[in-house]
């Protein structure tokens, strides 16, 4: 299901901006702080607040759908467990493991002279922790990020961040190309007029971004690199 190299070439040779999804792509942010502690722990800061959580969310693993959870009870339950998240989020960052190649791909494509931006539904502190511990502060133009109470809804795949991040950098989608590793990912660039290219580290991840509609998808990040 990976495409060809000569696909994905084609697409950063027409791309002046090049904007990366964070945990996936450049690392995983949950490495050393597993999503499934990091959910539980969000469930406990909802707790004393007496509300009741519905099953799918008691055996929910991801975080950022407690969040979402969290805000459809009110704005105290959701300033609650955003802060919580953010917190558990910054300690993950100092853990988190480097997605391989990922360090190497940003390099060259910043050095090719291409912009470059992170494009991520974490929080933008935990990012900037992140890419600091990593000298890779320098390589970025712009970080679209949640940032702090953000509704929920306007994380991907809505468009929002997306086109926070392109008009930081001036550009314009046509030019930009994405890479993410979830659907969520393919489908907010595809609103907002981006290319896509998935980034699969599974082969069921292929098929999924495949058929979400990424122009390329890749299994290894040195694909980026000529």
């Amino acid at each position: 299901m990976t495409h060809c190299p000569a696909d994905v070439q084609r697409l950063l040779a027409d791309a002046t901006h090049v904007l990366f999804d964070f945990d996936g792509p450049i690392c995983s942010i949950f490495a050393g702080l597993p999503a499934p502690t990091v959910a539980a722990a969000l469930r406990d800061y909802i707790g004393p607040l007496g509300i009741d959580l519905p099953g799918h969310i008691m055996s929910e693993s991801d975080p950022l759908e407690i969040l979402r959870h969290a805000a459809s009870a009110g704005p105290m339950v959701a300033e609650t467990v955003e802060a919580g998240l953010r917190g558990l989020e910054l300690q993950a960052a100092l853990r988190a493991a480097p997605t391989p190649h990922a360090d190497a791909a940003i390099h060259q494509l910043h050095t090719s002279g291409r912009r470059l931006a992170v494009v991520s539904n974490n929080s933008d502190a935990a990012i900037k922790v992140y890419i600091d511990h990593r000298d890779l502060s320098g390589y970025f133009a712009a970080i679209s990020a949640r940032t702090l109470f953000q509704d929920p809804a306007l994380l991907k795949p809505h468009v929002h961040l997306i086109i926070e991040a392109i008009k930081r950098l001036d550009a314009a989608p046509s030019r930009c190309v994405l890479i993410g590793d979830s659907v969520t990912d393919i489908q907010a660039a595809i609103k907002a007029g981006v290319p896509g290219i998935g980034y699969a580290n599974t082969p069921a991840k292929e098929y999924s971004l495949a058929e979400a509609g990424a122009h390329a998808v890749i299994n290894d990040m040195a694909q980026l690199i000529p």
